[in-house]
């Protein structure tokens, strides 16, 4: 399997870094993978997603959203609505290359959100893969301490960690973020999808709970297939084994829906 890293530069001439996966045995598809909130393309399980994609057949494009670790942009140009735009032009780029008879869209946490809400526009998407996706975020919820700071002072601190390193990476966020955001709603969207959706729960996920995943789950329409993988929680990236099981579970379940 070959790994490419290539720069795809959008309509405002910034860069989409994207590391791309090509198969051995090529069947002509092709999946983009999303990370988290302000995650990076390099963590663990999106690498060994990629990996069991490319062994299935799929040509993988992983990619860093604009705003965040390797692709151009300030912490101020990280949006749900920028996201939406980095995934099409990360298609328009893959799709110009040749042509795919299959594209699956897919991502965890935050990257699974954006899936449903790009595939509920464009056609192309022809199977969805959210893994721990968010539910909207509810007025109630707006009302908690951690919005209600961001909100007073302006902005929000977020930290991650380096892909292989000991240091950490810090991303300030202005709350036009979370405007931005809340224009958004994945029970709407889900419900205009009409492709397959493979949705991922994690067992003793706290942040994207199994009841949360449900609802969304409830509101697709079929074919569709909810996998509970048990003694997983959000960050399963840490564990080199619930990778694995996770993305056994995923592959088999590609290959029944």
């Amino acid at each position: 399997m070959e790994i490419k890293r290539i720069k795809i530069t959008n309509l405002d001439g910034k860069n989409i870094v994207a590391a791309v996966h090509y198969p051995e045995v090529d069947k002509n598809y092709l999946a983009i993978l999303c990370p988290g909130n302000l995650d990076s393309k390099d963590y663990n399980h999106l690498i060994k997603l990629a990996e069991a994609f490319a062994a299935e057949g799929y040509t993988v494009a992983r990619f860093d959203p604009i705003g965040t670790w390797e692709s151009d942009g300030t912490d101020a140009d990280y949006s749900v609505t920028q996201y939406l735009q980095d995934i099409k032009t990360v298609l328009d780029f893959m799709s110009a290359q040749k042509s795919f008879n299959k594209t699956l869209l897919g991502g965890h946490s935050r990257g699974g959100e954006v899936s449903i809400l790009y595939a509920a526009q464009d056609s192309r998407v022809s199977m969805v893969l959210p893994i721990m996706p968010p539910t909207p975020i509810s007025d109630e919820e707006l009302q908690e301490d951690k919005f209600m700071n961001w909100k007073k002072n302006g902005f929000n601190i977020s930290v991650r960690d380096v892909p292989d390193s000991d240091v950490t990476k810090s991303y300030k966020l202005p709350y036009s973020h979370m405007v931005d955001r809340l224009k958004y709603h994945t029970i709407d969207a889900v419900r205009k999808i009409h492709a397959p959706i493979i949705f991922v729960a994690g067992e003793l996920d706290v942040i994207c709970t199994p009841e949360e995943v449900k609802i969304i789950f409830d509101n697709a329409a079929e074919p569709k297939k909810y996998l509970l993988i048990r003694g997983v929680g959000h960050d399963y990236r840490h564990n080199l084994s619930q990778i694995d099981l996770v993305n056994g579970r995923i592959i088999n379940a590609l290959k029944a829906i």
